[in-house]
């Protein structure tokens, strides 16, 4: 067997060692497409039964909150009391854009509006709300409140609004400077 023989030989079974491995690699790559089609359907179902979980706990507690029984009454109580620090929240940051909530029809209207543009009920823009434990002085540090330097048990000022548009305002202030109402 000459030289050229054993070259031939020799890239024979190079080639067919490539065309294993090119098999290899095309059954790998449909075996991870599949895994991950699997993967995708299985994550659809997980959501699909989560969501139904969801809708039921939902409906216990539309139809059960006044009564959960003992075994639910501290997450229904829990959700009770979540809830009503989401709407705080909702006004809270509404407030922070010159925003509330029409008492009426709970249109989003304006500072400025005397009545909404949706149900014609009078508006009537209140403080912003005090949420416990985030905005109502004691859980924030004096540098969060605005009096960084002054001992903890140091008398703070007292937060003004302006009884007509709202406005925060300093201590010293006879008109105020937004809408100028004396004060």
């Amino acid at each position: 067997m000459g030289f050229m023989d054993s070259v031939k030989g020799f890239a024979g079974k190079v080639g067919d060692s490539v065309e294993r491995g090119a098999k290899s690699v095309s059954d790998s790559s449909k075996k991870m497409q599949e895994k991950s089609r699997v993967k995708k359907e299985i994550a659809n179902l997980e959501a699909e039964i989560n969501s139904s979980y969801f809708a039921i706990g939902r409906k216990y507690f539309e139809l059960n909150s006044a009564n959960p029984g003992n075994e639910y009454s501290d997450s229904v109580t829990n959700i009770i009391k979540c809830n009503d620090r989401l709407e705080k929240f909702k006004l809270l940051l509404a407030s922070l854009d010159d925003k509330m909530p029409c008492a009426g029809c709970g249109a989003e209207v304006s500072r400025g509006q005397k009545f909404c543009d949706k149900c014609g009920a009078k508006v009537e823009f209140v403080d912003p709300p005090v949420i416990e434990g985030y905005n109502d002085g004691a859980s924030l540090s004096p540098a969060q409140n605005g009096f960084a330097g002054q001992p903890a048990d140091a008398p703070q000022p007292a937060v003004a609004f302006c009884p007509t548009c709202g406005a925060q305002l300093d201590a010293d202030q006879k008109f105020c400077d937004k809408c100028g109402t004396k004060l």
